[in-house]
């Protein structure tokens, strides 16, 4: 009999894996992910901030290309300060070759210059910044700013020019035929520099340009003698401030499809409504003064000649009236003679008599519906109101204007600063999905969140909350039930202790996205060597593992001591001003007012 005998093999030695091997197969995940369709990458993008977009572009090539390209960098404006008639710096050229969107800033229109020198400081900053010493930094080419802004070669779309009138004039003047691809001009008039030519004797100054779409003026001062030919002027935003304004819109008015117009004297308001407008679509119209008191009621002349502006732009779907005066002037027409038309309806402080608020009722294809610090000068709230059509509703300080009963269960969406018809809302709006409650009014909102914030649980089909404005004083999460429909949450503005972490998950079990817009998290203290923004934002994944939590980089972290400083709006501005160095310029919004 043979005896066997096993022998022991030694154990395999572990193979030593290589670096190499580790990059390839981190590679191969690359690669799989870069194969992915560009149309996927944009979408996912597009959900990024502005610092993480930028994280992105550095991993590689394809992600560098993507947020490079068209969708993504029109969002982007570039603030460009310079001096019109001075050479510009080389590298700056090559920095706005990329530019879509570009705000140039006049140094020589500052009104807060006061002699020459400080002028010439202020130029000689905006050419050398701390970051590039040295004389390679400042090389120019021989180019002026303005001689290499309209020189053709720039992709602009949309361009502002923030400027004294004179200095635009003398700068632009015909130069802007030369951008071809422009699509907005953004003209905002400063007041008056030290080399400005005297009004009286300045020349006329003709702004051209072949496919111009959309012209807007911001005036903080009177603008002198100048005249437009736009041939293709569709959208038109004006302050119309003296006879050159009239008579530019007076030549144009027939082709406009989107007009902003603020009226400075009474005038202006009279001529601009004897004007034709067939192919208007939207209007936004302000009367621009200090008269806080209703305005006298219409004579027979006024309505009839609001109800000819009314009758000619019958295409007339979206309108937003702000102030009493053009509101009392254009609401009756607008609601009698465009509500077959009218989808839009924005009006922002106004105190109405009630027997002409009573005419919003005949607005019965209205779909949106936004009022701002409206108010009923007489009589109870309109009640059982039809808008069959009706699907986005705003009440912002408007609590007195209608009352929230059945005739609003169609509404999908809705904002409206708290009061106490909050239970009324939450019985009647049943097909609300999507609502935005704002917490920071004038008045204290303390005592109806304690008795009426729970009933937000009844909207059965809300998927989408929102708090605006919520404070350390106006704390909703004490007087919540849990809210398993919501599955969004938005906190906007709003103070958000640390201490409520835990009590999201309780209050909101199917919560699936959780965003803080502009939001402060007031924390007592936190572990040394940690930003607080990151530490907190961990934290709050943890307390969510199973939620999207996204965070704006306008939100941020800060001591509770501070938060309740913040809370002090105004007096924590001028502690800002204080203490950053903040210098802070007066520039008259408004001109003097022609009768």
């Amino acid at each position: 009999m043979e005896e066997t005998t096993k022998r022991c093999e030694p154990p395999k030695k572990r193979r030593k894996i290589e670096h190499s091997e580790v990059i390839a197969e981190d590679q191969t995940e690359v690669d799989h992910i870069n194969r992915l369709p560009y149309e996927i990458f944009c979408q996912i993008f597009q959900l990024l901030y502005f610092k993480e977009q930028q994280q992105c572009s550095l991993v590689c090539q394809r992600w560098y290309a993507i947020l490079r390209s068209d969708p993504f960098v029109n969002k982007f404006r570039f603030n460009f300060s310079h001096c019109f008639g001075l050479p510009m710096s080389v590298n700056r050229q090559e920095y706005m070759e990329k530019c879509v969107h570009l705000v140039f800033h006049d140094c020589g229109s500052y009104p807060e210059v006061e002699s020459q020198k400080e002028m010439m400081d202020m130029v000689r900053k905006a050419q050398s910044a701390d970051d590039e010493p040295g004389p390679s930094s400042r090389e120019t080419n021989g180019l002026t700013s303005e001689q290499y802004l309209f020189s053709g070669k720039l992709p602009l779309k949309t361009l502002e020019i923030r400027a004294s009138f004179d200095r635009m004039r003398r700068f632009l003047s015909d130069r802007l035929q030369a951008m071809e691809n422009l699509q907005e001009l953004h003209l905002t008039v400063l007041p008056e520099a030290l080399e400005d030519v005297p009004a009286q004797i300045a020349p006329c100054w003709i702004i051209a340009h072949a496919t111009l779409p959309s012209l807007v003026w911001e005036l903080y001062e009177n603008t002198n003698g100048y005249e437009i030919k736009l041939p293709a002027l569709e959208k038109y935003q004006l302050d119309i401030a003296n006879d050159f304004d009239l008579k530019t819109l007076r030549n144009h008015s027939s082709q406009l499809v989107e007009f902003t117009v603020w009226f400075y004297f009474e005038r202006a308001m009279e001529q601009t409504l004897t004007l034709p407008f067939p192919k208007l679509k939207r209007l936004e119209a302000k009367r621009f003064d200090n008269k806080l008191n209703s305005p006298e009621p219409n004579t027979r002349v006024d309505d009839a000649s609001a109800e000819r502006f009314v009758r000619s732009a019958p295409l007339l779907e979206d309108v937003y009236l702000d102030s009493n005066t053009v509101a009392f002037r254009l609401f009756r027409a607008i609601c009698l003679f465009a509500a077959d038309t009218l989808k839009r309806l924005t009006v922002r402080d106004v105190i109405f008599p009630r027997d002409l608020f009573l005419l919003i009722l005949e607005l019965k294809n209205l779909e949106f519906l936004r009022l701002k610090n409206c108010i009923l000068e007489e009589g109870s709230r309109l009640r059982m109101v039809d808008f069959p059509r009706l699907q986005h509703l705003e009440l912002i300080s408007s609590a007195t204007c209608f009352r929230l009963d059945p005739g609003f269960g169609l509404v999908r969406r809705f904002k409206y600063s708290m009061d106490s018809q909050l239970s009324k809302l939450c019985h009647n709006f049943i097909m609300l999905e999507d609502l935005e409650v704002k917490l920071r009014t004038k008045a204290p909102v303390a005592e109806h969140i304690r008795e009426r914030f729970h009933s937000i649980e009844s909207l059965t089909n809300l998927h989408t909350l929102r708090i605006n404005g919520m404070r350390t004083y106006t704390r909703p999460w004490a007087f919540c039930t849990p809210m398993p429909a919501v599955k969004r949450l938005v906190l906007r503005k709003c103070h958000l202790l640390r201490c409520n972490f835990k009590d999201l998950r309780k209050l909101f079990p199917h919560l699936r996205v959780l965003e803080l817009d502009a939001t402060c998290i007031a924390y007592k203290r936190l572990p040394a060597g940690v930003k607080p923004m990151t530490h907190l934002r961990r934290r709050l994944k943890e307390f969510l593992p199973d939620c999207c939590v996204t965070v704006n980089t306008a939100s941020t972290a800060e001591p509770v001591s501070t938060v309740l400083k913040m809370e002090d709006e105004h007096g924590w501005k001028l502690h800002l001003i204080e203490t950053k160095g903040i210098k802070m310029i007066k520039l008259r919004k408004g001109r003097n007012k022609v009768d």
